[in-house]
């Protein structure tokens, strides 16, 4: 699957707080070989080894993005996306200024 990757002539996208915090958070956590999420009650997903839970739609504009890459949905670990991360290294850029 290949992914595309932010210009600096595109507008910044504008993600809903949980999907930025689900972005960081995968981000700060993914070596190169994802991170696991586990099933957890009312349509949410927990991080592996964390308290952390997150509705299954916050992943949505993240997919939609390419900002992550969640394999097949279900049981593949979740990637950040050079995409993702030249995102979050724009919002930085953009808060430091």
């Amino acid at each position: 699957m290949a992914h595309s990757t932010l210009k600096r002539s595109q507008p910044t996208p504008v993600l809903p707080p949980a999907a930025l915090r689900l972005l960081r958070e995968i981000a700060q956590r993914d070596t190169g070989a994802g991170v696991a999420f586990l099933s957890a009650p009312y349509g949410r997903w927990q991080l592996d080894g964390t308290t952390y839970k997150v509705n299954d739609r916050t992943f949505h504009p993240l997919d939609a993005a390419d900002f992550i890459d969640i394999g097949n949905g279900r049981t593949d670990r979740v990637k950040v996306t050079a995409a993702g991360r030249a995102y979050l290294a724009t919002l930085d850029e953009e808060g430091s200024a």
